[in-house]
């Protein structure tokens, strides 16, 4: 019983390693395909919680983004750009534990600034390229 214990905490931390490392190259946080919706200027009187720091943090392909007062879950708008940005995706290093996990993203063009569709430790995400 104390072995399988043992086992199971040898497990969790080697995925807890793969995790923290699997992008090679990515210096900056991968983000969802799409842009946030553009909102009018509006005067807020009161700080307010933010609902979210980054995409991953919202549900299904919903985007942190700014909203008139306050930064929290949207739906993204797509993006117009060409489908094939310059440079390389990034060496993925790790392996998926999950049955058939989602892309957030299919193609370049859905991706926001210079960032590429790459297939990530899970599924395809937008991550900044590296120089080819």
């Amino acid at each position: 019983m104390k072995s399988n214990g043992l086992f199971s905490l040898v497990v969790l931390l080697a995925l807890g390693i793969l995790a923290s490392g699997t992008v090679e190259g990515g210096d900056q946080m991968p983000l969802k395909a799409g842009l946030c919706p553009s909102r009018p200027m509006a005067k807020c009187f009161r700080y307010q919680i933010p609902e979210c720091k980054s995409d991953w943090q919202c549900p299904g392909h919903q985007k942190c983004c700014p909203d008139t007062c306050v930064i929290k879950c949207l739906d993204p708008v797509a993006a117009q750009a060409s489908d094939n940005k310059p440079g390389k995706c990034p060496v993925v290093r790790g392996q998926c534990m999950m049955l058939n996990p989602p892309n957030y993203c299919e193609k370049d063009s859905q991706c926001q600034d210079d960032f590429k569709c790459c297939m990530g430790m899970c599924g395809k995400i937008c991550v900044a390229p590296v120089k080819a």
